[in-house]
């Protein structure tokens, strides 16, 4: 498949990842994590980047031995054309289900919230629509419009979560421990999900200027993702307390309690509009990511023709759940559950390849010449 070569800046990347990973703050990831382990559903996130941070350091470990190659090839590399084409379709299988249901979920919010009188299928259509023009734009557009976008987005997010500390209570996050240790280390282990997004932002390697800034871009953004997704937590902790886990999303009902006095009581439509952006980059680029996968196992050269077929694809399996509730409890939890540790272990099975086929010998010993 033919790679442009350069066409996403450092800035770009880190735009990007950030949009997408940061934004399971606003969604209902926070409330799944909650009914999990209650008052220390904050600490998973923390807790699942420490554990996320090996396999995805083995991952970077394992690209820098190739430098300009994306992850599909190096897998097919590492396992053979027939394993590694195996790997590479579940890889791929897997992050279509997570943007189709992730895609319905956000479609869920925009109806209950704001227009609550839309059919979902017509918002969830438009959602599509509007990301496929953006992916086929390229990821160079997809990356400009990105960095234009995140610094309006982290100010107003950050700004809501802020506001909403006026109406919080501290005391709410005690027991600090939950439901006990042991289970907040099991479910930081199952919820490596959170960050599954950097395992696949290796497909877009080709695309940067070289591995050093990839490696760069993709530590900023996963330190600051996890801070952000646990600071956010905690917040709505403080302000919903034990309410939190019949709050659906809490980020969008939070919102709703922010006001500037009586002079302007509804202010939710600002940051709604804000994040309504940054969800449409989360998407396209998503989208995009997937397309370029599918291009990838199927050797086809120009990507931009399958976008659209994929969209429909991704929008027909999204509609498939009746309730907004099913997409949450059963769809989007399986979600989260296999994706994360699916990555992980595929990490350490190709760091244990590159080991025994002395692939990190050869480069030291290329390094030393």
């Amino acid at each position: 498949m033919k790679q442009q070569v350069g066409k996403l800046g450092l800035r770009e990347y880190i735009s990007i990842a950030i949009l997408m990973v940061g934004a399971k703050a606003t969604e209902d990831t926070p409330t799944i994590l909650f009914n999990k382990v209650h008052n220390s559903s904050w600490m998973l996130p923390i807790l699942s980047a420490g554990i996320f941070f090996i396999p995805l350091y083995l991952l970077l470990k394992i690209m820098t031995l190739y430098k300009d190659k994306d992850l599909f090839s190096v897998i097919q590399k590492l396992l053979g054309k027939y394993l590694g084409f195996i790997v590479c379709l579940l890889i791929f299988l897997i992050s279509s289900y997570a943007i189709s249901f992730d895609s319905r979920s956000y479609s869920n919010i925009i109806r209950t919230f704001y227009f609550t009188t839309t059919p979902n299928l017509i918002i969830y259509a438009l959602l599509m629509v509007v990301c496929t023009y953006g992916a086929r734009k390229g990821i160079q557009h997809i990356g400009s419009v990105a960095y234009l976008v995140i610094y309006l987005s982290v100010f107003s997010l950050w700004f809501a979560l802020m506001l909403s500390m006026q109406q919080s209570t501290i005391q709410s996050i005690f027991p600090i421990w939950g439901p006990g240790k042991l289970e907040i280390l099991n479910q930081s282990s199952q919820k490596v999900t959170l960050f599954a997004e950097f395992f696949l932002f290796t497909m877009f390697i080709p695309y940067l200027p070289s591995i050093k800034e990839y490696k760069k871009g993709t530590w900023f953004a996963f330190v600051y993702v996890s801070i952000q997704i646990s600071a956010a937590i905690f917040i709505y902790i403080c302000l919903f307390d034990i309410g939190m886990g019949g709050v659906g999303y809490p980020f969008h009902t939070a919102i709703r309690f922010i006001s500037f006095g009586t002079f302007l009581p509804n202010v939710e439509i600002i940051f709604f509009i804000t994040w309504l952006m940054s969800v449409f980059i989360r998407f396209t680029a998503f989208l995009y990511l997937n397309s370029l996968m599918f291009g990838r196992l199927f050797k086809i050269k120009d990507i931009e023709y399958i976008i659209p077929s994929l969209a429909t694809i991704y929008l027909l399996i999204g509609s498939i759940p009746e309730a907004a509730v099913n997409v949450s409890t059963e769809f989007r939890a399986l979600s989260l559950t296999i994706a994360g540790p699916t990555f992980a272990a595929i990490s350490i099975i190709l760091w244990l390849s590159a080991l025994l086929k002395g692939e990190f010998k050869r480069d030291k010993n290329r390094n030393s010449m």
